[in-house]
Protein backbone atom coordinates (compact mmCIF):
# COMPACT_ATOMS: atom_id res chain seq x y z
CA UNK A 1 0.00 0.00 0.00
CA UNK A 2 1.13 3.38 -0.72
CA UNK A 3 -0.10 6.51 -0.19
CA UNK A 4 -1.13 8.83 -3.12
CA UNK A 5 -0.80 12.32 -2.40
CA UNK A 6 -2.26 13.36 -5.90
CA UNK A 7 -5.60 13.45 -3.99
CA UNK A 8 -4.08 16.59 -2.78
CA UNK A 9 -3.05 18.59 -5.64
CA UNK A 10 -6.20 20.42 -6.14
CA UNK A 11 -5.98 21.98 -2.82
CA UNK A 12 -2.06 23.52 -4.19
CA UNK A 13 -3.82 25.98 -6.83
CA UNK A 14 -6.83 26.50 -4.24
CA UNK A 15 -4.60 27.61 -1.74
CA UNK A 16 -2.48 30.24 -3.99
CA UNK A 17 -5.93 31.51 -5.35
CA UNK A 18 -6.62 32.50 -1.55
CA UNK A 19 -3.21 34.08 -1.53
CA UNK A 20 -3.70 35.92 -4.56
CA UNK A 21 -7.36 37.43 -2.91
CA UNK A 22 -5.06 38.70 -0.15
CA UNK A 23 -2.63 39.85 -2.07
CA UNK A 24 -5.08 41.60 -4.13
CA UNK A 25 -7.21 43.22 -0.87
CA UNK A 26 -4.00 44.34 0.44
CA UNK A 27 -3.13 46.16 -2.72
CA UNK A 28 -6.40 47.79 -3.52
CA UNK A 29 -7.22 48.19 0.58
CA UNK A 30 -3.88 49.40 1.52
CA UNK A 31 -1.92 50.89 -1.06
CA UNK A 32 -5.31 52.47 -3.01
CA UNK A 33 -3.77 50.55 -6.25
CA UNK A 34 -6.50 50.46 -9.29
CA UNK A 35 -8.34 47.10 -9.78
CA UNK A 36 -6.26 46.16 -13.13
CA UNK A 37 -2.87 47.16 -12.03
CA UNK A 38 -3.96 45.10 -8.72
CA UNK A 39 -5.04 42.06 -10.19
CA UNK A 40 -2.15 41.55 -12.65
CA UNK A 41 0.30 42.66 -9.99
CA UNK A 42 -1.52 39.69 -7.56
CA UNK A 43 -1.76 37.02 -10.26
CA UNK A 44 1.92 37.33 -11.40
CA UNK A 45 3.57 37.58 -7.80
CA UNK A 46 1.18 34.25 -6.62
CA UNK A 47 1.88 32.66 -10.13
CA UNK A 48 5.29 32.50 -10.04
CA UNK A 49 5.87 31.90 -6.30
CA UNK A 50 3.24 28.76 -7.20
CA UNK A 51 4.97 27.46 -10.25
CA UNK A 52 8.39 27.86 -7.46
CA UNK A 53 6.75 25.94 -5.42
CA UNK A 54 5.87 23.05 -7.42
CA UNK A 55 10.07 22.43 -7.92
CA UNK A 56 10.45 23.18 -3.84
CA UNK A 57 7.82 20.06 -3.65
CA UNK A 58 10.55 17.71 -5.61
CA UNK A 59 12.97 19.23 -3.75
CA UNK A 60 11.91 18.50 -0.43
CA UNK A 61 10.53 15.30 -1.96
CA UNK A 62 14.42 13.35 -3.63
CA UNK A 63 16.08 14.75 -0.74
CA UNK A 64 17.71 12.05 1.33
CA UNK A 65 17.46 14.32 4.65
CA UNK A 66 17.87 11.54 7.17
CA UNK A 67 21.27 11.28 5.88
CA UNK A 68 21.77 15.20 6.46
CA UNK A 69 22.54 16.83 9.24
CA UNK A 70 21.00 20.55 10.55
CA UNK A 71 23.38 22.38 9.50
CA UNK A 72 23.12 21.04 5.91
CA UNK A 73 19.69 21.16 5.98
CA UNK A 74 19.94 24.80 6.93
CA UNK A 75 22.58 25.57 4.38
CA UNK A 76 20.68 23.91 1.74
CA UNK A 77 17.39 25.84 2.31
CA UNK A 78 19.25 29.23 2.91
CA UNK A 79 20.44 28.83 -0.43
CA UNK A 80 17.56 26.81 -1.98
CA UNK A 81 15.38 30.21 -0.52
CA UNK A 82 17.76 33.32 -1.66
CA UNK A 83 17.98 31.68 -4.94
CA UNK A 84 13.88 31.64 -4.78
CA UNK A 85 13.37 34.60 -3.38
CA UNK A 86 15.77 36.32 -6.21
CA UNK A 87 13.77 34.39 -8.94
CA UNK A 88 10.71 35.32 -8.17
CA UNK A 89 10.74 39.07 -7.19
CA UNK A 90 13.28 38.82 -9.95
CA UNK A 91 11.27 37.65 -12.94
CA UNK A 92 8.14 38.67 -11.66
CA UNK A 93 9.46 42.13 -11.43
CA UNK A 94 10.62 42.75 -15.41
CA UNK A 95 7.35 40.97 -15.87
CA UNK A 96 5.16 43.42 -14.59
CA UNK A 97 6.99 46.41 -15.88
CA UNK A 98 7.03 45.06 -19.12
CA UNK A 99 3.18 44.39 -18.93
CA UNK A 100 2.48 48.19 -17.50
CA UNK A 101 4.61 49.47 -20.35
CA UNK A 102 7.13 50.66 -17.70
CA UNK A 103 4.41 52.56 -15.89
CA UNK A 104 6.44 55.22 -13.55
CA UNK A 105 3.90 55.42 -10.47
CA UNK A 106 3.26 51.69 -10.44
CA UNK A 107 7.32 51.15 -10.53
CA UNK A 108 7.94 52.94 -8.00
CA UNK A 109 5.48 51.66 -5.91
CA UNK A 110 6.74 48.03 -6.50
CA UNK A 111 10.42 49.45 -5.74
CA UNK A 112 8.92 51.07 -2.37
CA UNK A 113 6.97 47.61 -1.30
CA UNK A 114 10.17 45.55 -2.43
CA UNK A 115 11.10 45.03 1.30
CA UNK A 116 7.89 43.78 2.42
CA UNK A 117 7.29 41.87 -1.02
CA UNK A 118 10.53 39.86 -0.10
CA UNK A 119 10.19 39.35 3.81
CA UNK A 120 6.75 38.40 3.06
CA UNK A 121 8.20 35.94 0.06
CA UNK A 122 10.97 34.58 2.69
CA UNK A 123 8.04 33.77 4.91
CA UNK A 124 5.73 32.04 2.02
CA UNK A 125 8.69 29.97 1.70
CA UNK A 126 9.46 29.14 5.13
CA UNK A 127 5.69 28.15 5.43
CA UNK A 128 5.61 26.09 2.01
CA UNK A 129 9.03 24.02 2.90
CA UNK A 130 7.34 23.20 6.45
CA UNK A 131 4.21 22.10 4.78
CA UNK A 132 6.06 19.98 2.05
CA UNK A 133 8.11 18.13 5.07
CA UNK A 134 5.07 17.18 7.38
CA UNK A 135 3.42 15.98 4.05
CA UNK A 136 6.54 13.71 3.00
CA UNK A 137 7.08 12.59 6.68
CA UNK A 138 3.30 11.82 6.81
CA UNK A 139 3.33 10.02 3.53
CA UNK A 140 6.43 8.00 5.28
CA UNK A 141 4.65 7.17 8.23
CA UNK A 142 1.94 5.67 6.31
CA UNK A 143 3.99 3.87 4.01
CA UNK A 144 6.25 2.40 6.86
CA UNK A 145 2.73 1.55 8.95
CA UNK A 146 2.04 -0.11 5.64
CA UNK A 147 5.30 -2.49 5.84
CA UNK A 148 4.40 -3.50 9.21
CA UNK A 149 1.27 -4.85 8.65
CA UNK A 150 2.79 -6.53 5.47
CA UNK A 151 5.54 -7.86 7.83
CA UNK A 152 3.03 -8.59 10.74
CA UNK A 153 1.25 -10.82 8.08
CA UNK A 154 4.18 -12.88 6.65
CA UNK A 155 4.56 -13.36 10.61
CA UNK A 156 1.18 -14.53 10.94
CA UNK A 157 1.77 -16.77 7.60
CA UNK A 158 5.04 -17.90 9.11
CA UNK A 159 3.75 -19.01 12.47
CA UNK A 160 0.35 -20.92 11.21
CA UNK A 161 2.92 -22.94 9.26
CA UNK A 162 4.97 -23.28 12.04
CA UNK A 163 1.95 -24.51 14.01
CA UNK A 164 1.16 -26.91 11.39
CA UNK A 165 4.69 -28.19 11.31
CA UNK A 166 4.25 -28.79 15.42
CA UNK A 167 2.19 -31.96 14.99
CA UNK A 168 4.91 -33.81 17.04
CA UNK A 169 6.72 -36.58 15.47
CA UNK A 170 6.32 -38.67 18.52
CA UNK A 171 2.70 -38.42 17.98
CA UNK A 172 2.86 -39.55 14.16
CA UNK A 173 4.92 -42.53 15.67
CA UNK A 174 2.63 -43.38 18.62
CA UNK A 175 -0.41 -43.29 16.18
CA UNK A 176 1.35 -45.35 13.42
CA UNK A 177 2.64 -47.80 15.91
CA UNK A 178 -0.90 -48.26 17.26
CA UNK A 179 -2.41 -48.63 13.53
CA UNK A 180 0.58 -51.75 12.99
CA UNK A 181 -0.37 -53.26 16.20
CA UNK A 182 -4.34 -53.06 15.43
CA UNK A 183 -3.40 -54.37 12.14
CA UNK A 184 -3.36 -57.96 13.97
CA UNK A 185 -5.31 -57.46 17.30
CA UNK A 186 -8.37 -55.60 15.18
CA UNK A 187 -7.83 -54.92 11.72
CA UNK A 188 -11.89 -53.16 11.56
CA UNK A 189 -10.13 -50.73 13.89
CA UNK A 190 -7.05 -50.13 12.37
CA UNK A 191 -8.79 -49.00 9.48
CA UNK A 192 -11.24 -46.82 11.75
CA UNK A 193 -7.73 -45.52 12.97
CA UNK A 194 -5.98 -44.35 10.06
CA UNK A 195 -9.32 -42.69 8.06
CA UNK A 196 -9.18 -40.77 11.73
CA UNK A 197 -5.51 -40.15 11.13
CA UNK A 198 -5.49 -39.04 7.43
CA UNK A 199 -8.62 -36.60 8.37
CA UNK A 200 -6.76 -35.06 11.17
CA UNK A 201 -3.43 -34.71 8.56
CA UNK A 202 -5.99 -33.28 5.82
CA UNK A 203 -7.63 -30.76 8.01
CA UNK A 204 -3.92 -29.48 9.32
CA UNK A 205 -3.28 -28.83 5.63
CA UNK A 206 -6.36 -27.29 4.67
CA UNK A 207 -6.10 -24.10 5.36
CA UNK A 208 -4.84 -20.64 3.17
CA UNK A 209 -2.25 -18.50 4.80
CA UNK A 210 -5.36 -15.63 5.71
CA UNK A 211 -8.16 -18.40 6.08
CA UNK A 212 -10.31 -18.63 9.40
CA UNK A 213 -11.74 -21.43 10.77
CA UNK A 214 -15.08 -21.96 12.70
CA UNK A 215 -15.89 -24.16 16.11
CA UNK A 216 -17.49 -26.93 14.56
CA UNK A 217 -14.53 -27.35 12.47
CA UNK A 218 -12.26 -26.95 15.27
CA UNK A 219 -13.97 -29.37 17.69
CA UNK A 220 -14.14 -31.78 14.59
CA UNK A 221 -10.34 -31.65 14.42
CA UNK A 222 -10.11 -32.52 18.24
CA UNK A 223 -12.16 -34.89 18.23
CA UNK A 224 -10.22 -36.54 15.59
CA UNK A 225 -7.24 -36.18 17.50
CA UNK A 226 -8.88 -37.74 20.94
CA UNK A 227 -9.89 -40.52 19.30
CA UNK A 228 -6.12 -41.71 17.97
CA UNK A 229 -5.16 -40.76 21.55
CA UNK A 230 -7.99 -43.13 22.95
CA UNK A 231 -6.76 -46.38 20.69
CA UNK A 232 -4.09 -45.63 22.97
CA UNK A 233 -5.38 -45.13 26.66
CA UNK A 234 -9.29 -46.83 26.06
CA UNK A 235 -11.41 -45.92 29.26
CA UNK A 236 -8.59 -44.09 30.81
CA UNK A 237 -8.78 -40.87 28.67
CA UNK A 238 -12.68 -39.25 29.25
CA UNK A 239 -13.47 -36.15 27.37
CA UNK A 240 -16.71 -33.91 28.15
CA UNK A 241 -18.31 -31.24 25.89
CA UNK A 242 -20.56 -28.64 26.76
CA UNK A 243 -21.47 -25.76 23.98
CA UNK A 244 -24.92 -24.97 22.24
CA UNK A 245 -25.43 -25.55 18.96
CA UNK A 246 -25.83 -21.77 18.02
CA UNK A 247 -21.82 -21.27 18.80
CA UNK A 248 -20.91 -23.83 16.12
CA UNK A 249 -20.51 -21.00 13.27
CA UNK A 250 -18.41 -19.12 15.41
CA UNK A 251 -15.26 -17.97 13.65
CA UNK A 252 -11.70 -18.57 15.13
CA UNK A 253 -8.01 -19.33 13.93
CA UNK A 254 -7.77 -22.32 12.49
CA UNK A 255 -5.75 -25.35 14.80
CA UNK A 256 -5.76 -22.64 17.52
CA UNK A 257 -7.73 -25.56 19.76
CA UNK A 258 -5.43 -28.80 19.29
CA UNK A 259 -2.65 -27.70 20.82
CA UNK A 260 -4.02 -26.94 23.72
CA UNK A 261 -6.04 -30.42 23.68
CA UNK A 262 -2.38 -32.02 23.42
CA UNK A 263 -1.35 -30.75 26.23
CA UNK A 264 -4.10 -31.63 28.52
CA UNK A 265 -3.55 -35.04 27.37
CA UNK A 266 0.49 -34.86 27.84
CA UNK A 267 0.01 -33.26 31.29
CA UNK A 268 -3.38 -35.13 32.33
CA UNK A 269 -2.89 -38.93 31.02
CA UNK A 270 0.67 -39.06 30.73
CA UNK A 271 1.91 -38.60 33.94
CA UNK A 272 -1.50 -40.58 35.58
CA UNK A 273 -1.99 -44.52 36.05
CA UNK A 274 -5.97 -43.67 36.73
CA UNK A 275 -8.55 -42.36 35.05
CA UNK A 276 -8.47 -38.79 33.41
CA UNK A 277 -10.90 -36.19 31.78
CA UNK A 278 -10.70 -33.16 29.73
CA UNK A 279 -13.81 -30.96 29.98
CA UNK A 280 -14.76 -28.51 27.14
CA UNK A 281 -16.75 -25.56 27.66
CA UNK A 282 -18.00 -22.60 25.82
CA UNK A 283 -20.87 -19.47 26.30
CA UNK A 284 -21.29 -16.20 24.94
CA UNK A 285 -21.23 -12.74 26.31
CA UNK A 286 -21.68 -9.96 24.69
CA UNK A 287 -19.91 -10.14 21.49
CA UNK A 288 -17.48 -12.74 22.84
CA UNK A 289 -16.99 -16.51 22.78
CA UNK A 290 -15.61 -17.77 26.32
CA UNK A 291 -14.17 -21.37 25.43
CA UNK A 292 -12.76 -23.32 28.51
CA UNK A 293 -10.54 -26.13 28.98
CA UNK A 294 -9.90 -27.58 31.52
CA UNK A 295 -7.99 -31.27 32.86
CA UNK A 296 -7.42 -32.72 36.04
CA UNK A 297 -3.81 -34.04 36.72
CA UNK A 298 -1.53 -36.00 39.47
CA UNK A 299 0.27 -33.62 41.44
CA UNK A 300 2.40 -36.34 42.93
CA UNK A 301 3.67 -36.97 39.61
CA UNK A 302 6.88 -36.38 38.04
CA UNK A 303 5.72 -33.66 35.18
CA UNK A 304 7.46 -33.47 32.04
CA UNK A 305 8.73 -30.43 31.40
CA UNK A 306 7.47 -29.05 28.37
CA UNK A 307 8.66 -26.00 26.21
CA UNK A 308 5.38 -24.29 26.65
CA UNK A 309 5.02 -23.42 22.71
CA UNK A 310 1.78 -24.70 21.96
CA UNK A 311 0.08 -22.46 24.43
CA UNK A 312 2.89 -19.89 23.77
CA UNK A 313 2.00 -19.89 19.94
CA UNK A 314 -1.81 -19.53 20.70
CA UNK A 315 -1.17 -16.31 22.40
CA UNK A 316 0.95 -14.89 19.87
CA UNK A 317 -1.28 -15.98 16.97
CA UNK A 318 -4.54 -14.09 19.28
CA UNK A 319 -2.71 -11.04 19.80
CA UNK A 320 -1.48 -11.25 16.17
CA UNK A 321 -4.63 -11.82 14.63
CA UNK A 322 -7.50 -9.54 17.21
CA UNK A 323 -4.60 -7.10 18.62
CA UNK A 324 -5.92 -7.61 22.15
CA UNK A 325 -3.81 -8.34 24.92
CA UNK A 326 -5.24 -10.64 27.43
CA UNK A 327 -7.52 -13.33 25.45
CA UNK A 328 -6.01 -16.63 26.85
CA UNK A 329 -5.67 -16.78 30.83
CA UNK A 330 -4.68 -19.82 32.49
CA UNK A 331 -5.44 -21.18 35.91
CA UNK A 332 -3.99 -23.93 37.82
CA UNK A 333 -5.53 -25.58 41.06
CA UNK A 334 -3.96 -28.42 43.22
CA UNK A 335 -5.16 -30.76 40.41
CA UNK A 336 -7.03 -29.14 37.44
CA UNK A 337 -5.43 -26.92 34.94
CA UNK A 338 -7.56 -24.39 32.68
CA UNK A 339 -7.43 -22.62 29.72
CA UNK A 340 -9.59 -19.57 29.39
CA UNK A 341 -9.92 -18.28 26.03
CA UNK A 342 -12.22 -15.24 24.73
CA UNK A 343 -12.70 -14.82 21.40
CA UNK A 344 -13.92 -11.88 19.72
CA UNK A 345 -15.91 -11.80 16.70
CA UNK A 346 -13.41 -11.79 13.92
CA UNK A 347 -13.16 -8.28 12.28
CA UNK A 348 -15.77 -6.40 14.61
CA UNK A 349 -13.83 -5.75 17.97
CA UNK A 350 -10.19 -5.84 17.12
CA UNK A 351 -8.22 -3.23 18.74
CA UNK A 352 -4.92 -1.62 19.79
CA UNK A 353 -4.85 -2.65 23.29
CA UNK A 354 -1.05 -2.68 24.41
Amino acid sequence: MKTNLSKLLPIYPAVWLVIGGVHYLILTSQLHLNIELALMDSMVFTAIFGVLGVGLWFLVKFSDVEKLSLKEIFIRHITTGAVSITLWFGSSWLLLTAITAHNTEYIQMLSNTMIVRIIAGILLYIILITVFYLLINYQNLLERKAREESLQGLLHESELNSLRAQIKPHFLFNALNSVSSLTVTNPPRAQEMVINLSEFMRYSLSFSDNSMSTLRQELNHVRLYLEIEKVRFGERLLVEEKMEESLMHWTLPPMILQPLIENAVKHGIYDSTGKSWIKLDAVQEGTRLNLTISNNFDPEAVTKKGTGTGLSNVMKRFRMIYGINHLVQVEKSEDIFTIKLSIPEYGQNQSTDH
